[in-house]
């Protein structure tokens, strides 16, 4: 069986960010895939070297079609997701 897009996205973001990472994926209609993905790593890094970091992973795994099926993936700190909710009440 071939391996699903969330399949190929999921691995990607382990190999971006490691296997400690939190990450959730969603199936977006039409068969399309969005994210989050929490990493204490993203503490020293700026919100586009993290989004840099992730995509650079998505393009070694994902060909330019599949691509085009990843709607967005947020890259926050286990911290940063906190006070967010928090906020958010």
């Amino acid at each position: 069986m071939a391996e699903s897009l969330k399949d190929k996205v999921a691995a990607a973001l382990i190999e971006a960010v490691g296997e400690d990472a939190q990450i959730q994926l969603d199936d977006v209609p039409v068969d399309k895939v969005a994210g989050l993905v929490l990493s204490g790593s993203f503490a020293s890094q700026s919100p586009s070297e993290r989004q840099d970091r992730i995509w650079q992973s998505l393009d070694r795994r994902l060909n330019s079609f599949e691509r085009t099926r990843v709607v967005f993936i947020v890259t926050d700190t286990p911290d940063e997701y906190a006070a967010l909710k928090k906020a958010a009440g």
